[in-house]
């Protein structure tokens, strides 16, 4: 539908809507003709994660060879081994299952939200309720979440780069109807799904959704894109197919040795061989680790930290910058104005947040009228200029505002002025006719109001010491004066005075003008201000981030205070919360900085002040050109390529705009600092729980290979049978390596510093030692394995010994992997970790105690004696972990 082509009324008539858009009930009538609106790929479902399970090439080999053996006649064994691979089909898909449950869920989280005008009444859906019809408003930072035909705009900008390509924003025009065969990037009255608002705001009707709109045509010609593999996942893959490479050559000597040179049987020679690749090749590692930070994903999540990619857990873990907003993310950004310099006296204000209750204390009796004169202007001036962005409303019990906090707690000040029917009064009259929006180069905005046919006020608010410099005028005691270099000097040190106390500053400068200011410049009405009020507003740093900046200094991670705030009131702030220690920059100091002196200073540095989003991109080039990996935090617009070149961009959950969300690696719920500092703690458990699973396995994996291939080297007949193989790999691999993720923190968890940035997870060193783990297991058993066929002249026996002693030796690991630094039993109760070796246990000992199964396993019952006997076999590679960790040897 060329929807581009048709007029507003047209677009309304045909899509069956209003202005005042849909009712409830058609809005579900509509959901169930064009479904959720949405572009994701189908799910698997579980038939196909179960069936992949059985895909891999060695599994393939073996079920061949099973089938072989079972048409020669060896029918125990073939059911043995097939019900054992069923097993392991089994564990694998619900282990992944359950991670891709907590995937799913993690995305449900991340479904942004849009404002909507149904049944005349604008609400807040998520965007996937959206259907044609809907009519939509959409502000600065949002994502278009459907395609739309614009109906009214306000300067609006919108980046279709994610769409089209096109590096610059596009001016959008909502008034023109184009020919029918524009082409997509010309479509200047419409919006496209997946782009953004970059600057402006607008209203407008969704006439497609999902597939059908531009962005989802292009998705499904495309298919489902693969998930990302974290950088873990690729390390894992690579050690996986290295070893699986070393143990597919070693499996084909052991076959070679015990056929050639053994005389075992051909098909069981192949059963051993291939059974040995599939029990030792670490095939699940890379699964186990998608499962253990979905998992622990979902976690956070429960801890106000949504993950949006997985990988941004390894980076936490490396992380040594965290570089932080200071307004509502390490103050509570409920702003209440407390200090007003009008008419050369300061004022006390009463009242706490955002309630509109408070007392505005005059302490000059003689020019009480005068003042309070100057004081009703300024709150009308005020509510005039900011009623179209901000209001104050009532939520469950609490006071809240909907805009921007600073102009919030302005607007608390002017209710508490003129009360609730003067400004409510003041807000429906007032004729605004230009907005010229809040800029972080020119840190001030601009309104004009119609107060006469001939007569219009231009309100300015904003950083004070900027609006005094635009000023020419100031009133004193009722009177208006020139302002001269005194009296400039008097504002700018008072303003440096509440500024150094800890107070954000706020300043409103005014002018009375003729029609024609709607005709000039920008840099024409800014200028020749007569300057009114300074306000100095209180915004106290949240509960708890002093002892989180304390505690991520102890983890060997700096904290920056960003904000665009006077200097003065960032280093009080910073002072209340242990940032008083080091290099303070603003803005204008980067701005006279080339690149390499900012590298010089850059570690020096803990508050930057009167900062834009150009500068925090700067900051993290060069905190990385030193080395650092940096988490940054943001909210805006122009916080997303900061946030993008940051190694782990975090976005605020309550400000943050879509576009920042969209771009961050974490997103905080509460945009509280704490948080950020629970989010570093969180991911460094999940991190350091991921090893211990695959510090387990790889050691138990070798220690298999060293068993079958130390036996075959010395010409003995193999110590287990490919089904006695197997069931090692399922009873010792998976319950007790899924157990050892979930264990507790260790207490010096964060007094570590960070990993390096390119710290191998699997060192050369690791891998080496746990190569001489396996060899140590490998050994132990083949030692007990000649002692039982030169005593008891029993190779069933025999195998039945090694069978059980390396299940054990595996135990064994499974209690020395709960920590590389401590030793198992100082640290604290694991849950799940005694259960699960309870269990493997049980499912162990069931094959040589439970007559249905010794058949199929080929067991027999062990004499006490060889039982303590394949107990022990665990005490050596025990010795050895655990005097590694009391010498204090890393690995």
């Amino acid at each position: 539908m060329s929807w581009h082509s048709k007029d507003v009324e047209e677009v309304f008539r045909e899509l069956g809507t209003s202005p005042e858009g849909l009712s409830a009930s058609e809005v579900k009538k509509r959901l169930s003709v064009y479904g959720l609106n949405e572009l994701r790929g189908k799910p698997k479902s579980p038939v196909e994660l179960f069936l992949k399970q059985f895909t891999n090439f060695l599994i393939l080999i073996l079920l061949v060879a099973t089938l072989i053996s079972g048409f020669l006649g060896e029918f125990v064994d073939a059911l043995a081994i097939l019900l054992i691979v069923l097993i392991m089909g089994v564990s694998g898909f619900l282990q992944e299952f359950r991670a891709e449950k907590a995937i799913e869920a993690l995305k449900k989280l991340v479904v942004s939200e849009v404002k909507v005008i149904r049944d005349g009444d604008v609400v807040i859906v998520p965007s996937t309720e959206l259907v044609p019809g809907d009519v939509v408003l959409l502000n600065e930072g949002d994502k278009v979440p459907a395609d739309i035909r614009l109906v009214d705009s306000v300067n609006l900008r919108v980046d279709e780069s994610p769409l089209t390509g096109e590096s610059e924003p596009v001016l959008k025009d909502h008034s023109v109807v184009l020919p029918e065969e524009t082409s997509v990037n010309s479509r200047t009255n419409m919006l496209f799904m997946g782009t953004y608002i970059y600057s402006g705001k607008c209203r407008g009707v969704v006439v497609a959704t999902g597939s059908r709109t531009e962005l989802g045509k292009i998705a499904v010609k495309l298919g489902e894109i693969k998930e990302k593999k974290t950088l873990l996942e690729e390390e894992l893959d690579r050690l996986g197919k290295k070893l699986g490479t070393v143990i597919l050559g070693i499996s084909a000597l052991v076959f070679s040795i015990s056929y050639l040179v053994v005389g075992e049987p051909l098909i069981e020679s192949l059963l051993i061989a291939v059974a040995l690749a599939v029990a030792a090749i670490p095939e699940g590692l890379p699964a186990i680790a998608t499962s253990v930070l979905a998992l622990g994903a979902y976690r956070m999540s429960k801890r106000n930290v949504i993950v949006r990619e997985l990988g941004a857990i390894e980076t936490l873990g490396a992380c040594d910058i965290v570089a932080s907003d200071k307004t509502g993310t390490i103050t509570k950004g409920e702003m209440t104005v407390k200090k007003v310099w009008i008419s050369g006296v300061e004022l006390g204000v009463g009242g706490e947040g955002f309630e509109p209750v408070g007392e505005v204390i005059v302490n000059d009796p003689e020019n009480n009228a005068v003042v309070g004169k100057e004081l009703e202007k300024l709150a009308e001036y005020l509510v005039a200029h900011i009623a179209e962005d901000a209001s104050l409303f009532y939520d469950n019990g609490v006071w809240r505002i909907k805009g921007s906090p600073t102009e919030g707690a302005a607007l608390v000040l002017a209710y508490k002025i003129l009360g609730k029917e003067r400004v409510e009064d003041l807000r429906r009259n007032t004729k605004l006719v230009k907005v010229i929006p809040f800029d972080r180069f020119r840190k001030r905005k601009t309104t004009i109001h119609e107060l006469s046919d001939d007569e219009y006020l231009v309100v300015s608010s904003g950083a004070p010491e900027t609006l005094l410099n635009l000023s020419s005028h100031v009133v004193i005691d009722g009177d208006l004066k020139p302002l001269n270099d005194d009296l400039r000097k008097e504002i700018n040190d008072y303003i440096e005075s509440i500024a150094s106390q800890g107070f954000r500053t706020y300043g409103v400068a005014y002018k009375l003008v003729k029609s024609d200011i709607l005709e000039q410049g920008v840099e024409e009405i800014e200028k020749e201000y007569t300057f009114l009020s300074v306000m100095g507003i209180i915004d106290p740093p949240r509960e708890g981030v002093k002892e989180a900046v304390e505690e991520l200094r102890r983890a060997g991670i700096k904290t920056i205070m960003i904000t665009g705030d006077h200097r003065l009131t960032a280093e009080a702030v910073g002072r209340l919360i242990g940032l008083d220690n080091g290099l303070v920059l603003e803005g204008k100091d980067l701005d006279s900085m080339s690149d390499a002196e900012l590298e010089r200073v850059i570690d020096e540095v803990v508050i930057l002040a009167r900062v834009t989003p150009e500068h925090k991109r700067r900051v993290v080039r060069a905190l990385q050109a030193r080395g650092h990996v940096v988490a940054m935090t943001g909210d805006g617009v122009n916080d997303a390529l900061a946030l993008k070149e940051a190694d782990l961009g975090i976005a605020m959950g309550i400000k943050g705009t879509d576009v920042a969300k969209e771009v961050s690696k974490l997103v905080i719920k509460d945009d509280n600092f704490v948080t950020i500092a629970t989010a570093v703690k969180e991911g460094r458990i999940i991190f350091e729980n991921l090893k211990k699973p695959i510090n387990y396995l790889l050691p138990a994996n070798l220690g298999e290979i060293a068993t079958i291939l130390s036996a075959e080297l010395v010409a003995l007949p193999s110590p287990l049978t490919p089904a006695q193989l197997l069931w090692i790999n399922v009873t010792t691999d998976a319950l007790p390596a899924l157990a050892l993720s979930t264990e507790p923190p260790e207490p010096d968890l964060m007094r570590r510093p960070p990993r390096k940035k390119q710290a191998s997870f699997l060192t050369n060193r690791k891998i080496a030692y746990f190569a001489l783990l396996g060899s140590l297991i490998g050994l132990v058993n083949l030692g007990i394995y000649r002692f039982a066929l030169s005593t008891y002249v029993d190779i069933g026996l025999a195998r039945t010994l090694v069978f059980i002693a390396l299940g054990m030796s595996e135990f064994g690991r499974a209690l020395a992997s709960r920590s590389e630094t401590l030793h198992f039993w100082f640290r604290p109760f694991n849950k799940w970790l005694t259960p699960s070796l309870i269990a493997s246990l049980a499912l162990l000992m069931s094959t040589v105690h439970v007559p249905q199964l010794t058949s199929v396993f080929k067991t027999s019952g062990l004499p006490p004696e060889l039982l303590l006997l394949a107990l022990l076999t665990s005490v050596p590679v025990m010795i050895v972990d655990e005097l590694r960790k009391s010498l204090k040897v890393r690995i």
